[in-house]
């Protein structure tokens, strides 16, 4: 007699749980938007706003923000990130703690958000964060800088924006240089349709096996 790995209800189980590992949506953090070599980085003389312009390419979540750890060693200061849209409304935003308290991915330190943030395809956005005076921040120019970014985003030439004050605030003045970077986070793709589909036979199967059980 032939046995099947999948008979009987333990086997029910196991291939729900399976499809179910295959099917859910990415339940991790998610990955950077960008990364970049051959930058530098620059000490503010007062409070200051850097940030940049991005179109989202697809759709996809944010789930966390993050501020360039110039050492990889901690923060020496809090700093405020922001999500905005290009009126200027602020969509999503956390605070960067000091020290290493921030999840170090690459060279950022990152926060996660208590929701994520869904970001819509085709449609623009400005990433920011404050820095206070006698802090630093990070910024790019043209070769040899390398700017590696995620395809779930576009970052166009000249993306970068900054404004003075105390505080975190939408970024308006355009500066001379490729990319203020700063501020990053974390994004994760929508899941297809057919990925739901798949979750919720997975899950259907799941039950049907604990009817079964009780039964």
């Amino acid at each position: 007699m032939k046995y099947s790995f999948f008979a009987g209800s333990k086997g029910r189980t196991m291939l729900a749980l399976v499809m179910l590992c295959g099917a859910s949506p990415v339940l991790a953090l998610g990955t950077p938007a960008y990364s970049i070599s051959g930058s530098d980085f620059f000490g503010s003389d007062r409070p200051v706003t850097v940030g940049f312009k991005f179109t989202a390419e697809s759709a996809s979540n944010l789930t966390a923000l993050g501020y360039h750890d110039e050492g990889l060693d901690g923060l020496f200061n809090a700093h405020d990130v922001g999500l905005y849209d290009l009126s200027g409304t602020l969509l999503a935003s956390a605070t960067v703690p000091d020290g290493t308290t921030g999840d170090l991915i690459g060279e950022y330190r990152y926060v996660t958000l208590g929701s994520a943030y869904a970001l819509t395809a085709g449609t623009q956005y400005v990433l920011a964060a404050h820095t206070s005076a006698g802090d630093g921040y990070r910024y790019g120019f043209v070769p040899p800088i390398t700017l590696t970014v995620d395809p779930l985003i576009s970052i166009a030439d000249d993306a970068s924006l900054y404004v003075y004050g105390s505080g975190l605030a939408f970024p308006t003045a355009f500066a001379g240089y490729d990319i203020y970077a700063t501020p990053n986070m974390l994004l994760s793709p929508v899941p297809e349709p057919e990925t739901y589909a798949l979750l919720l036979v997975g899950l259907g199967l799941i039950g049907f096996t604990l009817r079964n059980k009780k039964a």
